[in-house]
Protein backbone atom coordinates (compact mmCIF):
# COMPACT_ATOMS: atom_id res chain seq x y z
CA UNK A 1 0.00 0.00 0.00
CA UNK A 2 1.20 3.30 -0.76
CA UNK A 3 1.90 5.66 1.92
CA UNK A 4 -1.15 8.30 3.13
CA UNK A 5 1.12 11.30 1.58
CA UNK A 6 1.28 9.59 -1.67
CA UNK A 7 -1.99 9.04 -2.11
CA UNK A 8 -3.13 12.48 -0.97
CA UNK A 9 -0.05 14.44 -3.75
CA UNK A 10 -1.74 12.08 -6.24
CA UNK A 11 -5.50 12.86 -5.60
CA UNK A 12 -4.64 16.70 -5.28
CA UNK A 13 -3.00 16.20 -8.68
CA UNK A 14 -5.82 14.08 -10.05
CA UNK A 15 -8.20 17.10 -8.91
CA UNK A 16 -6.44 20.11 -10.33
CA UNK A 17 -5.86 17.75 -13.73
CA UNK A 18 -10.12 17.49 -13.52
CA UNK A 19 -10.14 21.05 -12.13
CA UNK A 20 -7.99 22.20 -15.32
CA UNK A 21 -10.18 20.54 -18.02
CA UNK A 22 -13.44 21.45 -16.58
CA UNK A 23 -11.27 25.54 -16.36
CA UNK A 24 -10.65 24.66 -20.20
CA UNK A 25 -14.44 23.50 -20.74
CA UNK A 26 -15.68 26.17 -19.54
CA UNK A 27 -13.51 28.53 -21.16
CA UNK A 28 -14.34 27.28 -24.33
CA UNK A 29 -18.04 27.05 -23.59
CA UNK A 30 -17.95 31.08 -22.17
CA UNK A 31 -15.84 31.77 -25.67
CA UNK A 32 -18.88 30.61 -27.66
CA UNK A 33 -21.58 32.13 -25.51
CA UNK A 34 -19.69 35.39 -26.49
CA UNK A 35 -19.24 34.67 -30.12
CA UNK A 36 -22.91 33.89 -30.31
CA UNK A 37 -23.94 36.97 -28.19
CA UNK A 38 -21.25 39.24 -30.35
CA UNK A 39 -23.09 37.68 -33.66
CA UNK A 40 -26.78 38.32 -32.12
CA UNK A 41 -25.63 42.10 -31.41
CA UNK A 42 -23.60 42.60 -34.40
CA UNK A 43 -26.75 41.61 -35.95
CA UNK A 44 -29.19 44.21 -34.10
CA UNK A 45 -26.35 46.81 -34.72
CA UNK A 46 -26.64 46.16 -38.34
CA UNK A 47 -30.15 45.94 -38.69
CA UNK A 48 -30.42 49.11 -36.02
CA UNK A 49 -27.96 51.12 -38.81
CA UNK A 50 -30.36 49.98 -41.31
CA UNK A 51 -33.51 50.87 -40.34
CA UNK A 52 -31.72 54.45 -38.80
CA UNK A 53 -30.18 55.15 -42.06
CA UNK A 54 -33.66 54.56 -43.97
CA UNK A 55 -35.41 56.83 -41.34
CA UNK A 56 -32.97 59.61 -41.97
CA UNK A 57 -33.29 58.98 -45.76
CA UNK A 58 -37.32 59.01 -45.97
CA UNK A 59 -37.30 61.79 -43.33
CA UNK A 60 -35.06 63.70 -45.45
CA UNK A 61 -37.38 63.58 -48.31
CA UNK A 62 -40.45 64.21 -46.10
CA UNK A 63 -38.76 67.53 -45.89
CA UNK A 64 -37.94 68.29 -49.31
CA UNK A 65 -41.00 67.20 -50.32
CA UNK A 66 -43.04 69.82 -47.73
CA UNK A 67 -40.36 72.73 -48.84
CA UNK A 68 -40.08 72.51 -52.04
CA UNK A 69 -44.52 71.81 -52.07
CA UNK A 70 -43.90 75.43 -50.08
CA UNK A 71 -42.21 76.67 -52.83
CA UNK A 72 -44.45 75.43 -55.75
CA UNK A 73 -48.10 76.55 -54.11
CA UNK A 74 -46.13 80.19 -53.49
CA UNK A 75 -45.08 80.50 -57.10
CA UNK A 76 -48.34 79.38 -58.44
CA UNK A 77 -50.54 82.13 -56.49
CA UNK A 78 -48.94 84.36 -59.09
CA UNK A 79 -49.10 88.47 -58.10
CA UNK A 80 -50.75 91.01 -57.95
CA UNK A 81 -50.91 93.33 -60.24
CA UNK A 82 -52.47 96.12 -58.46
CA UNK A 83 -49.38 96.23 -56.29
CA UNK A 84 -47.03 97.14 -59.12
CA UNK A 85 -45.37 100.91 -59.30
CA UNK A 86 -45.42 100.92 -63.13
CA UNK A 87 -47.00 99.16 -65.97
CA UNK A 88 -45.73 98.17 -69.35
CA UNK A 89 -45.72 95.75 -72.91
CA UNK A 90 -43.70 92.90 -72.57
CA UNK A 91 -42.38 91.38 -75.90
CA UNK A 92 -40.74 88.07 -75.34
CA UNK A 93 -38.13 86.74 -77.29
CA UNK A 94 -36.78 83.48 -75.87
CA UNK A 95 -37.65 81.04 -73.76
CA UNK A 96 -35.80 78.35 -71.59
CA UNK A 97 -37.73 76.01 -70.08
CA UNK A 98 -36.87 74.37 -66.60
CA UNK A 99 -38.21 71.35 -64.15
CA UNK A 100 -39.55 69.03 -62.98
CA UNK A 101 -37.88 69.81 -59.87
CA UNK A 102 -35.74 72.88 -59.32
CA UNK A 103 -34.94 75.53 -56.90
CA UNK A 104 -39.11 76.88 -57.75
CA UNK A 105 -40.66 74.01 -56.56
CA UNK A 106 -41.95 71.35 -58.26
CA UNK A 107 -43.44 71.22 -62.15
CA UNK A 108 -42.28 72.78 -65.35
CA UNK A 109 -41.38 76.21 -65.41
CA UNK A 110 -40.19 78.62 -67.88
CA UNK A 111 -37.54 81.28 -68.10
CA UNK A 112 -38.51 83.89 -70.50
CA UNK A 113 -35.67 86.79 -71.95
CA UNK A 114 -38.33 89.95 -72.72
CA UNK A 115 -37.98 93.72 -73.52
CA UNK A 116 -40.40 95.60 -71.68
CA UNK A 117 -41.36 99.29 -72.58
CA UNK A 118 -42.68 101.08 -69.92
CA UNK A 119 -45.49 103.39 -69.61
CA UNK A 120 -43.15 106.31 -68.96
CA UNK A 121 -41.20 104.92 -72.10
CA UNK A 122 -38.52 103.38 -70.29
CA UNK A 123 -37.41 100.05 -71.71
CA UNK A 124 -35.94 97.41 -70.08
CA UNK A 125 -34.22 93.80 -71.18
CA UNK A 126 -34.42 91.31 -68.30
CA UNK A 127 -34.84 87.79 -67.89
CA UNK A 128 -38.46 86.63 -65.79
CA UNK A 129 -39.28 83.38 -64.21
CA UNK A 130 -42.09 81.74 -64.47
CA UNK A 131 -44.20 84.87 -65.65
CA UNK A 132 -43.88 84.78 -69.17
CA UNK A 133 -44.32 82.11 -71.41
CA UNK A 134 -42.82 80.98 -74.80
CA UNK A 135 -46.41 80.93 -76.23
CA UNK A 136 -46.21 84.54 -75.49
CA UNK A 137 -43.59 85.00 -78.18
CA UNK A 138 -44.63 87.10 -80.72
CA UNK A 139 -47.39 88.87 -78.45
CA UNK A 140 -47.57 91.75 -76.37
CA UNK A 141 -48.09 91.06 -72.47
CA UNK A 142 -49.39 93.63 -70.41
CA UNK A 143 -46.82 93.50 -66.97
CA UNK A 144 -46.60 95.48 -64.15
CA UNK A 145 -43.26 96.53 -61.75
CA UNK A 146 -43.56 95.56 -58.22
CA UNK A 147 -39.43 96.23 -57.85
CA UNK A 148 -36.74 93.97 -57.11
CA UNK A 149 -36.27 90.83 -55.21
CA UNK A 150 -32.85 89.95 -54.66
CA UNK A 151 -31.01 90.40 -58.72
CA UNK A 152 -34.48 89.73 -60.00
CA UNK A 153 -36.81 92.26 -60.85
CA UNK A 154 -40.41 90.98 -59.95
CA UNK A 155 -43.24 91.50 -62.45
CA UNK A 156 -46.92 90.80 -62.42
CA UNK A 157 -49.46 90.02 -65.15
CA UNK A 158 -52.45 91.71 -66.16
CA UNK A 159 -54.37 88.44 -67.27
CA UNK A 160 -52.65 85.81 -64.62
CA UNK A 161 -55.27 85.36 -61.59
CA UNK A 162 -54.05 86.37 -58.01
CA UNK A 163 -54.64 83.22 -56.05
CA UNK A 164 -53.61 84.98 -52.47
CA UNK A 165 -54.60 82.01 -50.48
CA UNK A 166 -52.56 79.40 -52.32
CA UNK A 167 -49.69 81.24 -50.69
CA UNK A 168 -51.14 80.81 -47.40
CA UNK A 169 -51.30 76.80 -48.18
CA UNK A 170 -47.77 77.13 -48.78
CA UNK A 171 -46.46 78.97 -45.95
CA UNK A 172 -48.10 76.43 -43.81
CA UNK A 173 -46.04 73.64 -45.79
CA UNK A 174 -42.80 75.15 -45.01
CA UNK A 175 -44.24 75.88 -41.33
CA UNK A 176 -45.05 72.04 -40.85
CA UNK A 177 -41.72 70.99 -42.99
CA UNK A 178 -39.68 72.66 -40.24
CA UNK A 179 -40.15 70.46 -37.80
CA UNK A 180 -38.78 67.36 -38.98
CA UNK A 181 -36.33 69.18 -40.46
CA UNK A 182 -35.24 70.60 -37.13
CA UNK A 183 -35.22 66.88 -35.95
CA UNK A 184 -33.54 65.77 -38.99
CA UNK A 185 -30.58 68.37 -38.47
CA UNK A 186 -30.45 67.45 -34.28
CA UNK A 187 -30.37 63.62 -34.79
CA UNK A 188 -26.96 64.43 -38.00
CA UNK A 189 -25.45 66.74 -35.08
CA UNK A 190 -25.61 63.90 -32.81
CA UNK A 191 -24.17 61.50 -35.37
CA UNK A 192 -21.49 63.27 -36.47
CA UNK A 193 -20.55 64.20 -32.69
CA UNK A 194 -21.11 60.71 -32.00
CA UNK A 195 -18.93 59.37 -34.42
CA UNK A 196 -16.12 62.79 -33.27
CA UNK A 197 -15.72 60.46 -29.83
CA UNK A 198 -15.36 57.43 -31.42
Amino acid sequence: MEPLNERIAKRRAEIAEEQAALDREDAQRHAAENDAALAVVDRRQSGNALRSALFLIVLFVVVAGLFGLAVTLSRLAGQDFGDASRQGQAQVTSCRKHGPISNEGFGYWESCTATITWDDGSTDRIIVNDILKSSDIGTEVRVGDLGNYRTSKELARADAPYRPWLAWIGYAAGAIAFIPGLVLVLIVKELLRFRRRR
